[in-house]
């Protein structure tokens, strides 16, 4: 029988323009993460917006009524039998495209890398179309659990994943620390990182602004109670210069709103691959990553007194965040490295192709299952 790994898949990826633009000489430069990564690896084209104006005329006449996400959608419908599997990179991305096939009574290899499916609109979708997702791939206990217990998918068809950074762009330094950092736009509580730090003699960069020319609330709350503090600054930063702040900073605080997602992940993994112990809000979906007492510190949610008081611990204690920092690189060379997260999704690609995920044995999801709880014991021990 003829060997299926001799011949190399073809993927298409739906994805938002950005989450992963890739800019070779950036990237040889140093100037950015290595996003060109996943493309060469994988096999695939990327359909994000930009890539619509490759469509036929009478189909790009089309999308210029249809919203971004559906055109793309739709785009990748028309264009499926070119190649062997489709991966969605985003929620939206994966529910539509699940919605069409289901609608249309067709079949196609569908991997959903999926990042919020407990919020309702979201999971009232996924619970109805999943069937036409083969391999739904999560990086957080907390979805996994909502994903088998309240919208009762299989677990074989969940590959539980650990999420990545680039290590080698995000990377330790060594360089004073003076400061530290606040970095993030998505469910931030930054009112009481505010709290936490006025009248203290610590300086503190909030690296935050627009996306996608959108101001986020949680952003706009940094400036709403009037000037901020002197010890206090905000604004975005691109890579290299976030790359930098990272560098000069003792440790990294994460003040999180109340979610069941794992909001702050990338900043965290960014900040444990430069080396850096992270202080973070305990949230139910933040649980997955920070060790508590080793790699960084978990405070209440709103609390300002216990952020302070964490604050002010890691500061006074330079060696204790230097340890944990160092605690923290080690984990993302063994667990979170963007190589080995490719590696995981061109495997999970293929297996998909080739049906392989649906024969996973019980005992691999018993295996899976046991790993997260361990996982979680760890966190909360």
């Amino acid at each position: 029988m003829q060997d299926k790994k001799l011949t190399r898949i073809k993927a298409l990826t739906l994805l938002t323009t950005g989450v992963l633009r890739a800019e070779p000489q950036k990237e040889e430069a140093d100037e950015c993460p290595r996003a060109s990564l996943y493309e060469r690896s994988i096999n695939t084209d990327m359909l994000d917006e930009q890539a619509l104006q490759s469509a036929p005329v009478w189909r790009r006449l089309m999308y210029r009524f249809i919203p971004r996400i559906p055109s793309q959608v739709i785009e990748a419908f028309f264009i499926r039998r070119k190649y062997d599997v489709v991966i969605s990179w985003s929620d939206p991305h994966a529910l539509l495209f699940a919605s069409l096939l289901k609608l249309t009574r067709t079949r196609k290899p569908h991997v959903a890398l999926m990042f919020w499916i407990s919020k309702p609109k979201k999971a009232a979708v996924l619970k109805r179309v999943h069937s036409h997702i083969d391999t739904i791939v999560l990086w957080t206990s907390a979805h996994y659990e909502f994903a088998v217990n309240e919208l009762a998918i299989p677990p074989s068809k969940i590959r539980f994943i650990p999420y990545y950074v680039d290590q080698k762009f995000w990377r330790p330094m060594n360089v004073p620390t003076d400061q530290i950092c606040s970095v993030g736009i998505e469910m931030r509580d930054y009112p009481t990182l505010l709290e936490a730090l006025r009248g203290l003699d610590i300086r503190c960069h909030i690296a935050a602004g627009s996306a996608r020319g959108k101001l986020f609330p949680t952003v706009k709350a940094i400036y709403e109670n009037g000037p901020l503090p002197p010890n206090i600054t905000a604004g975005k930063l691109g890579p290299v210069e976030l790359r930098a702040l990272y560098a000069r900073s003792r440790f990294v605080v994460i003040p999180l709103l109340p979610s069941e997602s794992d909001n702050g992940l990338t900043v965290i993994l960014e900040a444990m691959a430069m080396g850096k112990a992270v202080i973070c809000s305990r949230t139910i979906g933040q649980r997955d990553v920070i060790q508590e007492g080793k790699t960084g510190l978990f405070v209440p949610q709103g609390d300002p007194i216990a952020l302070r008081d964490a604050i002010t611990y890691l500061w006074n204690n330079p060696k204790i965040a230097e340890q944990m920092g160092m605690e923290g690189r080690k984990l993302i060379e063994s667990n979170n490295t963007w190589d080995q997260f490719v590696n995981s999704i061109q495997s999970i690609a293929e297996e998909t192709v080739t049906g392989e995920c649906a024969e996973r044995t019980l005992s691999d999801t018993t295996r899976n299952s046991v790993r997260i709880h361990a996982t979680r014991a760890s966190i909360y021990s």
